[in-house]
């Protein structure tokens, strides 16, 4: 499929979370949106566990009766064991917000943000994935007025816009082609994870809860997320240094 004008209000670089729920709210206000993404949906995606506060932002997407019909295992709580193995109780969301937000989703990211960009298609965005990538901003005089679009079989095309939103993540492609890019020395983390199938869960209410583990020393942290067709994912996160290095 081709991209079918030559300029937009909007074209957004990247079709993840951030992307399709950006370019579905402008699209919601009756701009005219291009979002780009250059794998293709479904793709994998490590990040499963939603947070109560993504309640609103699924609301105003028009996604929370999706959400209420997937498979994806319901999140009422969290619960932290310390690096010695002591358990805390769970932290029930609705302990502190007796609302429907109290409960949130462990969610595949491969289906999710599938289904995100999917929600952006259906509120009028014209969504690519897989066959394209966006390699170049355009600039004239020091402000960004499009992307260059380079297809599968060479073929490339300039597309024009009045905003150009970076969603890329770490690719970071319009903050590196402005030289703005800064690490930040404390967020120099890294991880490691897989699924597992058949892994112990708790009961009922709990079935769904995020664990946090600590290391002993406190220098990372292990997760283990219940995920829907009885898998779950375990990973463990810290400071470079400390995990691949150490």
């Amino acid at each position: 499929m081709r991209i079918q004008h030559d300029s937009y209000d909007v074209v957004v670089v990247g079709g993840g979370p951030a992307g399709s729920t950006t370019a579905t709210l402008v699209a919601q206000r009756g701009h005219r949106v291009l979002l780009l993404e250059r794998e293709t949906f479904p793709r994998f995606h490590v990040g499963e566990s939603l947070i109560p506060a993504t309640y609103d932002v699924l609301e105003r997407l028009g996604m929370l009766e999706t959400m209420r019909e997937s498979a994806f295992t319901k999140k009422y709580s969290v619960q932290f064991i310390t690096g010695d193995g002591r358990e805390s109780a769970p932290f029930y969301f609705h302990e502190t917000d007796p609302s429907d937000r109290s409960q949130t989703w462990q969610v595949e990211r491969a289906q999710m943000d599938h289904m995100l960009f999917e929600n952006a298609r259906a509120h009028g965005v014209e969504a690519h994935d897989g066959d394209l990538t966006v390699n170049h901003i355009l600039f004239e005089k020091g402000r960004a007025v499009g992307v260059r679009v380079r297809f599968r079989d060479g073929s490339e095309v300039d597309v024009g816009a009045k905003v150009v939103v970076d969603a890329t993540g770490q690719r970071a492609l319009l903050s590196r082609r402005l030289n703005l890019r800064e690490q930040d020395p404390f967020l120099r983390m890294a991880s490691i994870f897989t699924h597992f199938e058949g892994a112990r869960r708790d009961d009922g209410i709990d079935e769904g809860a995020t664990l946090i583990i600590h290391n002993e020393t406190r220098d990372g942290w292990f997760w283990y997320i219940p995920l829907h067709d009885d898998r779950v994912s375990v990973g463990v996160v810290g400071q470079i240094d400390y995990l691949i290095k150490g």
